[in-house]
């Protein structure tokens, strides 16, 4: 299942209160989905991860397809 651009503005709504453009928004979150690698240039909010982990699964997304930095779920 791919995300849509507005289910990615809204993860992009969970995980940060930043403002920055669509463009910003999508690419940002496209990596920290499916990056290992990525880390926050910028706090992400409290708790995040799980309110994350619980939009995907109120909109019947694979959580096998997410490529996520292991590191998340232990802050």
């Amino acid at each position: 299942m791919n995300l849509t651009e507005q289910q990615l503005l809204e993860i992009y709504d969970i995980v940060f209160s930043n403002v920055h453009s669509k463009g910003f928004k999508t690419a940002e979150v496209r990596t920290l989905l499916f990056d290992r690698e990525y880390w926050f240039m910028q706090k992400p909010k409290e708790n995040w991860y799980e309110n994350l982990i619980q939009y995907l699964q109120s909109i019947n997304f694979d959580l096998s397809l997410l490529k996520m930095n292991s590191a998340f779920k232990n802050i």
